[in-house]
């Protein structure tokens, strides 16, 4: 099964990726490795996916969606259900999967250099202009200069194209934001959600920042993309999964 693993210095303590979307059993608008039960998709097929994620990426189990809300709670893996809604999960167990869904909005995972702790968020705009990322840190716990940070497949500047009033959200909550956007020749403004993470991160005391070259809407073959399927005439796509779980192993 097709996946990006990682690239940051964590192997052996951590695994962490995201699945992309070739080799599933969903069809249409779907088709691919769907693991989105909430976007119309078959759910008969959305489970054979997931069966397939567990059993191809040796999973621990099977790993517990929470409703994404685009808000700033983050709760822990193990209270995890999809009755309940948040856009982040954490943990400090070995062993206990962290998991978010996304097709454009920027999955950000954190852990510590030695593994002893673990964060999935999901970053849409939104969570990230309240402050999801300040959230998840704050459930973790953990000093900020022993952290690492992989930031998910989300969709490019080049692609996402904004309002004024968007891009004024967001610096008057922190002007400092301004770099993460620009306008191309048209006077269309564009936000750079892994610059917007980034900056954020850094305030917060993280510098072990990795990931961030991908765009999930210019490449519809390999990543799942809400924006593409709207701009094609489609209603919506699947989800692809980022996980993180601490290595069972891992004596550190």
């Amino acid at each position: 099964m097709p996946y990006l693993h990682a690239d940051w210095p964590l192997q052996g303590k951590v695994h962490a990726f995201t699945t992309l979307r070739p080799n599933g059993y969903s069809q249409g608008i779907y088709a691919g490795l769907n693991l989105g039960y909430r976007v119309g998709d078959d759910p008969v097929l959305v489970a054979k996916n997931v069966e397939r994620l567990v059993t191809e990426m040796k999973l621990p189990y099977t790993p517990q969606w929470v409703a994404q809300v685009h808000g700033t709670n983050v709760i822990a893996a193990s209270d995890a259900s999809p009755e309940i809604k948040a856009d982040g999960l954490y943990s400090h167990s070995k062993g206990q999967i962290c998991a978010v869904l996304t097709a454009d909005c920027l999955p950000i995972l954190i852990a510590h250099s030695q593994g002893l702790g673990i964060a999935a968020l999901h970053g849409g705009w939104r969570s990230l202009q309240q402050g999801i990322i300040e959230a998840g840190l704050k459930q973790l716990a953990l000093p900020t200069n022993e952290l690492y940070v992989w930031l998910g497949p989300a969709i490019g500047k080049k692609a996402y194209n904004v309002g004024a009033d968007f891009r004024e959200l967001f610096l008057d909550t922190d002007p400092s934001l301004a770099p993460a956007f620009y306008q191309d020749a048209d006077q269309q403004w564009h936000a750079d959600l892994y610059a917007i993470a980034r900056i954020q991160l850094q305030h917060l005391g993280l510098t072990q920042i990795y990931g961030g070259q991908y765009c999930t809407y210019s490449d519809p073959q390999q990543f799942y993309s809400a924006r593409y399927s709207l701009h094609n005439a489609e209603h919506t796509g699947g989800r692809m999964a980022t996980l993180i779980w601490i290595d069972e192993e891992n004596t550190l």
